[in-house]
C-alpha cells in the first residue's frame, strides 16, 4: 500500500475516490492514507457484508459520487474484500459509463480469486450477482499485511477459493493447502509462506480468464462449487453460510456427483482429502435438515449459467482437471440428501 499513490500519479491522476467497509476502513483507513500521500482522496465507508451488496446501496454510492463531484477521470479505487469489490467495481462500470477501477484486496478470497476476473455486480432478492457488469480493473495491489488482521473465519473462506484452484488444476498446491493447514494458524506462518499461498491461487485464475476473459469456454470452469454454493447461499438468506462455506459444501457435493456418474475414478480419496481440510479451518461439511429441498432447488434454477433450462455443474475427472456436464436436478437432490445426513464419507456407487 505504500506505493500507491505514486503509482496513480505516475498513471496522471491528481485525485481518487476510495470505497471501503467499516471493518477495513478501522483496521487501514490510516495505512492506505498514508500511501496516498499527496493525492486528493475521498473516503466513502459502506455498512460490511453480503446483505449489503445491493441496488439500494448503489442508488446511496452514486449519490455520494455526485456530492463529491467526481469527473469521468476520477479513479476508483475498491479497498476491502469481495464484496467491497463487487460493489465498487458495478459502480465504477456504470456511473459515467465507467471511471478508471482499481482493486486494492484485503481478504484472501479477493486475492486468490474474486478481484479477478472484472466480474462486478451486486444481489437481487431472486438470487447472487443478477445484476452485473464485465470491468476488470486496471491494477491489483495485494498487501499481504491485510490477512495479519483478517478472522480466522475469513481466511477459511479464502481457503476454500484455493482449494478450488487446486483441484482444477494444481496437485501441487493441494499438497501446499494440505501442509499449511496442519495447524491452521496463518499467524505462526512466515510472510513467504503466505504469499506463495497466494500467488499460485491467483495465477491459476489469472490464466484461466486470461484465456477466456467472456467466460465463452474454459473460464466456466471456475464455477466449480459455486452452483450449489450460491443457491445454498441464498436459501440461507446470505446469513446462514458464508460465501465460503456454501462453495465448500459445493465443492463435495461436486464430487459427490462426480463419483456417482464415474467421471472420477479418485473421487472417494479426494473426497476424504477436502472434508479433511474444511474440517481444519472448522468449516461446514454437512447441509443443515432445516434447509428444504424446494427452496435451494429454486435458486439453482436462477442459476446465471444453466443451459436451456439443464443445470451445468463443474466436475472434476481427475485431479487438476475438471469439465461441465449437464446434470439432472435428481442427480443434484440425491447428493443434496447426502449432504444432510453425512457425519463422514459413505462410499460412493
Amino acid at each position: 500500500m505504500d506505493r500507491i499513490g505514486d503509482l496513480l500519479v505516475q498513471s496522471g491522476f491528481d485525485r481518487c475516490v476510495v470505497v471501503t467497509d467499516h471493518n477495513v476502513a478501522t483496521a487501514w483507513r490510516p495505512v492506505l492514507q498514508a500511501g496516498l500521500n499527496s493525492l486528493c482522496q475521498d473516503w466513502i465507508v459502506v455498512p460490511a457484508g453480503e446483505e449489503h451488496k445491493t441496488l439500494d446501496q448503489v442508488r446511496e454510492l452514486y449519490g455520494s459520487l455526485l456530492g463529491l463531484d467526481v469527473e469521468r477521470r476520477t479513479p476508483l479505487l475498491a479497498f476491502g474484500g469481495g464484496v467491497v469489490g463487487d460493489l465498487a467495481g458495478f459502480v465504477a462500470a456504470t456511473w459515467l459509463r465507467g471511471l478508471p477501477f482499481f482493486q486494492i484486496p484485503t481478504t484472501l478470497v479477493a486475492m486468490v480469486d474474486s478481484s479477478h476476473g472484472g466480474k462486478t455486480g451486486v444481489d437481487l432478492p431472486e438470487g447472487k450477482n443478477l445484476v452485473g457488469a464485465w470491468y476488470p480493473a486496471r491494477a491489483i495491489w495485494a498487501d499481504p499485511r491485510t490477512l495479519r488482521t483478517l478472522p480466522r473465519k475469513q481466511w477459511a473462506c479464502g481457503m476454500v477459493e484455493a482449494v478450488k484452484a487446486a483441484l482444477l488444476a494444481s496437485p501441487g498446491l493441494l499438497e501446499k493447502l494440505e501442509d499449511f493447514s496442519h495447524p491452521p494458524d496463518p499467524s505462526a506462518r512466515q510472510d513467504s509462506e503466505i504469499q506463495e499461498l497466494v500467488s499460485e491461487s491467483a495465477r491459476i485464475k489469472r490464466e484461466i480468464v486470461l484465456r477466456d476473459p467472456w467466460e465463452s469456454g474454459e473460464r466456466v470452469l471456475l464455477n466449480f462449487g459455486h452452483t450449489l454454493g450460491h443457491a445454498l447461499e441464498r436459501a440461507g438468506d446470505y446469513a446462514r453460510f458464508t460465501h465460503g462455506e456454501a462453495v465448500g459444501l459445493g465443492l463435495l457435493a461436486a464430487l459427490r456427483l462426480a463419483g456417482r456418474r464415474g467421471v472420477l475414478t479418485e473421487a472417494w480419496g479426494l473426497l476424504g482429502r477436502v472434508e479433511s481440510l474444511l474440517a481444519a479451518w472448522d468449516l461446514p461439511r454437512t447441509i443443515p435438515t432445516s434447509f428444504r429441498w424446494e427452496v435451494v432447488a429454486a435458486g439453482l434454477k436462477r442459476d446465471k449459467k444453466k443451459r436451456q433450462g439443464r443445470l451445468l455443474f463443474v466436475l472434476p475427472t481427475r485431479l487438476g482437471r475438471a469439465e461441465v456436464f449437464e446434470v439432472d436436478e435428481a442427480e443434484v437432490c440425491q447428493v443434496f440428501a447426502e449432504l444432510q445426513v453425512a457425519e463422514g464419507s459413505p462410499e460412493l456407487g
